[in-house]
């Protein structure tokens, strides 16, 4: 067995670990980062969405082959087809080349000072004194211990870091969802980005459709408790029932799992942080996950070099990440997990009528867990007399 030694180990190499990286390296730490695939950013599973202010947080400029189509407007359909535009001067987006996007930020870490580990799966955390210190690891058949003062979870949702430390085995709510990339359409729009909801294309989540060009388009969607059958199913029959798919060819087929339950109560203990997928760190009403992902990796991998290099990584100082991300980015999990909570009693028939009276702040503010009070209280006042019930247990909170 090959016995390795440094500072900080970060397992995963998607933006919130090679981020982890990165700072932590900048912050004069010895980092490995570890990934199990043999190439970064592959397999995609992702719809490829990201602002330019995710962008900027990354510290990548928006060229391709980056990014490879500019968003300037999101429309959010209700079951009955009626749709609410969301625009703005002062915000765009892409839809990136994930691959791209991830191999970027991983070079970037390197770049940094970072020891990249490809083809390397970790087993294990090891544990000594009640102390997480390093992971057992297999690179390429070969068993493999990395010694580590700090250990940093980013292996998404089903993280083996995570759940071998005994923080949490599994999210109480997932979203599974099923992704097409398509090829030979004609899209007349695509700047814009396509939200659909309604339990009859997506019960418990939304279907979407990102352009990566005018031919080119991620076409997916997200099930949940609610539904009757695997998401690739429900996506073949929206597919299906959409002409503008018809001659459509399938480029390639993903899915994935979205934890929609909240960022974890803990996700930090002595010798080890979560970032990411891995801690619960995605807005759950969208799903989206990179930017605060990034977020969420930056202030773990300064905290993580800062406590390794003045020898205290107990769980109290490691927690200052936890903390800081909390005061913001946490807050708006939270807050966007009780908009789910309040989907969830609405039929298609409620959304259609919600759909008359709210504007794109509102949905914007709901979606991403800002002024969630607030919006719900002006919602209601331009809304029949029964949204009053329905809302009154969140807003008496």
């Amino acid at each position: 067995m090959q016995l390795l030694n440094c500072d900080v180990v970060v397992v995963g190499a998607g933006p919130a670990g090679s981020m982890a990286a990165k700072v932590a390296a900048e912050n004069g730490a010895h980092v490995f980062l570890l990934e199990e695939h043999a190439e970064i950013g592959l397999p995609v599973y992702c719809a490829e969405g990201l602002s330019n202010e995710g962008l900027i947080e990354a510290g990548v400029e928006a060229r391709p082959p980056i990014v490879c189509q500019e968003i300037t407007k999101a429309r959010v359909f209700a079951p009955n087809m009626s749709y609410v535009d969301l625009t703005s001067s002062d915000w765009k987006g892409y839809t990136l080349n994930r691959d791209v996007f991830d191999r970027t930020l991983a070079e970037n870490a390197v770049d940094a000072g970072a020891k990249l580990m490809t083809e390397t799966r970790a087993n294990t955390v090891i544990r000594e004194n009640g102390v997480i210190s390093g992971v057992k690891a297999t690179r390429k058949g070969n068993s493999l211990e990395i010694r580590a003062k700090v250990v940093i979870g980013a292996d998404g949702h089903a993280s083996i870091i995570r759940r071998t430390a005994g923080l949490r085995q599994y999210f109480q709510d997932v979203i599974p969802c099923a992704q097409y990339k398509l090829g030979g359409l004609n899209l007349d729009t695509p700047e814009v980005n396509e939200f659909l909801l309604g339990k009859k294309i997506s019960p418990g989540g939304y279907a979407w459709m990102f352009p990566k060009s005018n031919e080119v388009a991620n076409v997916g969607l997200g099930v949940r408790n609610m539904n009757i059958g695997p998401p690739i199913e429900y996506l073949k029959r929206w597919v299906a029932s959409d002409p503008r798919f018809k001659e459509a060819e399938i480029l390639a087929v993903n899915g994935g799992v979205c934890p929609v339950s909240g960022s974890l109560e803990k996700y930090c203990d002595d010798g080890l942080m979560l970032v990411g997928d891995a801690a619960g760190h995605l807005i759950p009403m969208t799903g989206a996950g990179v930017h605060s992902g990034v977020v969420s990796g930056k202030m773990a991998g300064e905290v993580a070099a800062k406590a390794a290099l003045d020898g205290d990584v107990s769980a109290h100082r490691l927690s200052e990440y936890a903390k800081k991300f909390d005061k913001g980015w946490g807050r708006c999990i939270r807050e966007s997990r009780k908009v789910i909570e309040i989907l969830d009693m609405l039929s298609d028939e409620d959304l259609n009528i919600l759909a008359k009276v709210v504007t794109k702040d509102d949905i914007i503010n709901l979606a991403n867990g800002m002024s969630v009070k607030r919006t719900l209280t002006k919602v209601v006042a331009r809304a029949p007399g029964k949204f009053v019930k329905l809302f009154s247990m969140y807003l008496r909170g």
